[in-house]
């Protein structure tokens, strides 16, 4: 039989992401035997891409314009937050995606023939938006064969709408003592060493730093609480180190996941 273990990235793809990369997505998933689907990747896509994608709905919902919120996205590919750009890009071409058969006639039948481009296309594109995002949380856990590793300090609360706009609810886990990951990592203290080895002997990078510094606390300081903002530095490494042994990592990021997989016998696989 089978196995894979689906990374967020590939989750992320076969929910929110437009034509060929979900199908591609999807088509991976379903050709093993058996797929499964942590709840960490569940997480890190509600943190991450789902949460853009809000974002920009929020964006055409409060501006009511299709000029004012590309002008709000030009602004803020100058700022810190310069990377949800290129989501909010992926969520627009998703969106267009789902208008391509359209026509002038419908637009006229709904909108009136006064309606100005401006605001057809901000409420086409919301409307869309909002469809991908709700229909996106909702399958979230069917689209596997099993969900996996769940995780009880995260509660994976439900996306919905108040006046318009779409609320995610908590994005961030909660733990009551500690991270509900840390007692399984901590039996493992030669897997960890393994894995800060690898990190470590990755491209010198912020996300890499962090990753191999809460590996190596694991290690030297086994008593401490790992934080909900540790975890999240854990990121690739959980894949790593908690996908089966006869599972193969279905990930759109092999380059990084890739060697702390292979480091530990595992093997990733893209879609």
């Amino acid at each position: 039989m089978t196995k894979t273990y689906v990374e967020t990235t590939v989750l992320t793809d076969a929910l929110l992401k437009p034509g060929p990369r979900a199908t591609a997505a999807r088509s991976a998933i379903n050709s093993f035997d058996e797929s499964q689907l942590p709840v960490y990747s569940i997480k890190e896509m509600k943190a991450g891409p789902l949460h853009h994608y809000v974002w920009l709905h929020g964006k055409l919902a409060t501006t009511g314009s299709w000029v004012q919120t590309l002008g709000q996205l030009r602004r803020m590919a100058m700022t810190p937050k310069r990377y949800w750009v290129s989501t909010a890009v992926e969520a627009l071409e998703a969106g267009a995606h789902m208008g391509r058969k359209v026509t002038l006639r419908d637009l006229v039948k709904k909108y009136g023939g006064a309606a100005t481009d401006d605001a057809v296309r901000c409420d086409r594109y919301r409307l869309s938006l909002r469809y991908i995002i709700m229909s996106a949380w909702r399958r979230r856990r069917s689209l596997t064969s099993l969900v996996v590793d769940e995780l009880g300090c995260y509660a994976e609360a439900n996306v919905t709408e108040e006046r318009g706009l779409i609320e995610l609810g908590e994005t961030k886990c909660d733990p009551k003592n500690e991270c509900s990951l840390a007692a399984d990592l901590r039996k493992n203290p030669e897997i960890l060493k393994t894995l800060k080895n690898a990190v470590e002997a990755q491209p010198a990078k912020p996300e890499n730093a962090r990753r191999a510094k809460v590996l190596k606390e694991l290690v030297r300081l086994p008593k401490e609480k790992l934080t909900a903002q540790q975890c999240c530095h854990l990121g690739d490494a959980v894949f790593a180190f908690f996908c089966p042994l006869d599972a193969v990592i279905l990930t759109t990021n092999a380059k990084d996941i890739g060697p702390l997989a292979a480091v530990l016998g595992k093997k990733v696989q893209g879609p």
